[in-house]
């Protein structure tokens, strides 16, 4: 995957009702993808279930972010991943083997999201790799 931009607005923000409930399972069987068989696919964020390789994550930026964030926020796994995918892109895998519990959110005041607070002073600049390509 190569890298890219996700925002609020964008089209590539509206890839998020992927990792809604189930979508994933209907995804994989609609395609009629078997256990053995692997597609990656594009993604806005995959919640709190990602991987990272730990050289890009710090490269990215990793959570340094943490301080600026108050107390009750929600969305920090979001900013570190757009950081990533800004830099070296990001996928996802169908299947997945993993289906959405339907768990209560420990988190109950959401009220402030951590992409608002780290992404707020470039919201209209584009990423650095698309400034390279626009010559």
């Amino acid at each position: 995957m190569r890298p890219e931009r996700v925002r609020p607005g964008t089209p590539e923000f509206e890839r998020w009702t992927l990792h809604n409930a189930a979508n994933l399972l209907h995804h994989a069987a609609e395609l009629g993808l078997s256990d053995d068989e692997q597609l990656a696919y594009r993604v806005a964020w995959v919640g709190g279930c990602v991987l990272f390789d730990r050289a890009t994550l710090d490269q990215a930026g990793a959570f340094r972010f943490w301080p600026s964030l108050p107390t009750a926020h929600a969305g920090e796994d979001v900013a570190a991943q757009w950081q990533v995918m800004e830099l070296a892109g990001g996928a996802g895998l169908l299947p997945s083997g993993a289906v959405h519990l339907e768990a209560p959110t420990t988190i109950v005041d959401r009220r402030v999201d951590a992409t608002d607070i780290v992404f707020a002073t470039d919201q209209r600049r584009p990423a650095p790799h698309q400034e390279r390509n626009a010559s």
